[in-house]
């Protein structure tokens, strides 16, 4: 949290040129705000973070790699003081519940007012929460919304098989192709098979939004569970 009458160090975290050149220049002309380090993936995030530690990191959800929510809650992890803000296009309760639960303590979505941006940079750093109003609505529909509809809407996921839940639990966990075969103890080629699969039966063209639907349903590989591979290491 920053010092009061210290500037705002802030990390941003877009794989978009465009966006991180806006956001640059809306945040640097507010007073008392500093961008420190860029970042176009997660990767490079948690390399840079280290380097030039911020009070506020702005990730966006959807990244190359490992996605936004993943790197917050890997952040958060490893640098609980660092407040986190996912700035994104989806108006979405169900990633912006995600998000909170990783530990981001804001959710602006991309076409909200410039100064709604700022407002969640500011509060974050005074560690104070900012969800932008068309999501904070949704969230308060989805908590008086009945129990039976509820449990309709979170299903779906029962059509894939074991394994391919524990592919897309891994993919939705920031791991490729290569280390989901060597965790689970089968060829790059068989997970290749089980990704087209999963990417038929939930309707989706690609693993970008593969992922995004397994955060939405929360499957994600936790810290505590496990995963059985197909034989045990040699």
């Amino acid at each position: 949290m920053a010092a009061r009458g210290d500037s705002i160090n802030v990390m941003l975290v877009d794989d978009h040129e465009v966006v991180l050149e806006g956001l640059i220049r809306i945040l640097e002309k507010q007073g008392g705000i500093k961008i420190v380090s860029v970042a176009r993936s997660a990767e490079e995030a948690m390399e840079k973070i280290g380097r030039f530690p911020p009070d506020v990191i702005i990730v966006d959800i959807q990244l190359p790699g490992m996605n936004g929510i993943e790197l917050i809650r890997r952040v958060k992890s490893d640098y609980p003081q660092i407040e986190a803000i996912t700035l994104t296009v989806f108006d979405d309760e169900q990633f912006a519940k995600q998000a909170i639960k990783a530990g981001a303590i804001g959710y602006v979505i991309k076409d909200a007012a410039k100064d709604e941006l700022v407002k969640a940079v500011r509060a974050a750093a005074r560690g104070e929460s900012l969800i932008s109003t068309s999501i904070a609505r949704k969230l308060i529909e989805e908590i008086s919304e009945p129990a039976a509809r509820k449990r309709k809407k979170d299903e779906g996921f029962e059509n894939l098989s074991q394994r391919e839940v524990d592919v897309i639990k891994l993919m939705a966990r920031g791991y490729n192709n290569r280390q989901i075969a060597d965790l689970l103890f089968i060829s790059e080629h068989t997970v290749k098979v089980h990704i087209r699969n999963i990417f038929r039966k939930i309707g989706v063209a690609d693993r970008t939004n593969a992922v995004l639907w397994a955060i939405e349903r929360d499957l994600v590989l936790k810290e505590k569970d496990s995963i059985k591979p197909d034989k045990p290491p040699v």
